[in-house]
């Protein structure tokens, strides 16, 4: 007669759908780990009626001079400079990179965090999603990481990024020179820092002319060329009266631009369009656009981790990069 096989930590693992590592901070009792997922590791234990062995635990590995990035978007054409910040860095100092694209979803961005922290890896840099609850279990496990171009609200938090309120400022302050009073503000999703901070700076602008951000003007899509395309296509059916738009990225100007085209209003003689990021694009439709320094940020984002590995830092640091306007030829005077 047949036994059966005693399950093992995988088994564990693969019924909670979640990594060996994960399953060795439960069993460990570690506090690096999510309610839900700790919910999940023990139902799977007791349904396999799972008994712990020192074989089976899984412990994190000693340093190997590799970092995890964990990007929101791996086709976003804003991020090649970021990157090619951070592995030039990496680079000079020895260091491996591993990168992950968490598509804008919290539970792949917890899934990549547990797999990294499996392999042992020195750090994070992270572009976290707002509301994401996987940060709260770096922290706790003395793990080194820098949020990059975008940050969550909490203590103890260092991160790179650009001035994004200053950036819109000056988008804003821009196009009121030329005239324009009805500016479109097609945002990007408010949850993120980059946004919040962006929209203080458009009504910091209109302020300062006595104006008022108007409701029927401002847009929140989600940093999409399709989104954004459809988004002012709706504008326009609905005839709202506005001279200019400003988007929360390039690739919202661009379908910002095609929605415009196909209502038969040409750029910048009906409609003046200024973008952000300025991606390798933007030039070839000449679009005036806010230029962040996503080399520099990547650059300085792996320096400020390799110090936190290195111990040459310790406490939390913000650095805040200035982006500047760049103008083409997709706004005039109204």
């Amino acid at each position: 007669m047949e036994t059966s096989k005693a399950p093992t930590i995988h088994d564990v693992a693969q019924l909670a759908r979640v990594s060996l590592s994960t399953v060795s901070r439960v069993l460990n009792d570690y506090e690096a780990v999510n309610p839900q997922t700790r919910e999940r590791v023990e139902t799977a234990i007791k349904k396999l009626n799972y008994e712990k062995s020192k074989s089976d635990t899984v412990k994190p590995g000693r340093k190997k001079k590799t970092v995890g990035l964990i990007i929101p978007d791996i086709v976003d054409p804003f991020y090649p400079l970021l990157i090619k910040g951070i592995e030039q860095v990496a680079k000079i100092h020895g260091y491996h990179l591993i990168l992950c694209d968490s598509e804008n979803d919290i539970s792949m961005e917890e899934q990549h965090i547990d797999n990294l922290y499996e392999r042992g890896v020195d750090g994070v840099i992270l572009i976290p999603s707002p509301e994401t609850t996987s940060v709260e279990n770096l922290v706790k496990s003395g793990l080194p990481f820098v949020f990059l171009n975008r940050f969550l609200e909490m203590e103890g938090a260092s991160y790179v990024v650009s001035d994004n309120e200053e950036g819109a400022y000056q988008a804003i302050k821009y196009l009121l020179k030329l005239g324009h009073r009805q500016i479109v503000h097609l945002s990007g999703p408010q949850a993120f820092s980059t946004e919040k901070s962006r929209i203080t700076g458009c009504k910091r602008a209109l302020a300062e002319e006595g104006l008022q951000c108007e409701k029927d003007l401002y847009i929140e899509g989600n940093y999409g060329l399709e989104d954004a395309y459809a988004q002012i296509k709706a504008l326009l059916q609905k005839n709202v009266s506005f001279t200019a738009i400003f988007a929360a990225n390039d690739m919202m100007a661009f379908g910002a631009k095609q929605a415009l085209k196909e209502h038969g209003l040409n750029i910048p003689d009906d409609i003046s369009l200024v973008g952000y990021d300025d991606i390798c694009f933007s030039s070839v439709i000449a679009l005036t656009t806010v230029a962040q320094p996503s080399y520099e940020m990547g650059r300085n984002a792996m320096v400020l981790l390799i110090d936190f590995i290195e111990g040459r830092v310790s406490s939390p640091q913000q650095i805040v990069l200035r982006p500047s306007m760049i103008i083409r030829e997709s706004c005039q005077r109204h």
